[in-house]
């Protein structure tokens, strides 16, 4: 009887120090716990770059879709983005006065 608490006993204290040497590589092995919590917040950080990246996206397509569509909107491209005018104005072009000239 003594023997087989004996053997139960070593058997006990076994199964931990595998289930202990288990839970460390688990958690501390490469591909581990730790590799793991850091590649989710990697994740994290690659679905909030994928997600303004898609509403770039969004807005170039909606812009596109404008410059396919809206006359208005080109001709405002055209007048502040490019410096364009109308055939029917007349573009000043003043120079610019030097510092000791001033007011």
């Amino acid at each position: 009887m003594l023997q087989k608490e004996l053997i139960q006993r070593i058997l006990f204290i076994s199964v931990l120090v595998v289930m202990g040497a288990i839970f460390f590589m688990i958690v501390y092995s490469e591909n581990g716990f730790n590799d793991w919590r850091g590649l989710c917040g990697e994740v994290r950080r690659i679905e909030a770059a994928n997600l303004e990246l898609d509403l770039a996206n969004r807005e170039l397509a909606r812009t596109i879709e404008r410059l396919k569509t809206d006359m208005g909107y080109i001709e405002h491209v055209a007048r502040h983005e490019l410096g364009m005018a109308a055939d029917n104005e007349i573009v000043f072009r003043f120079k610019e006065k030097s510092g000791s000239e001033t007011l």
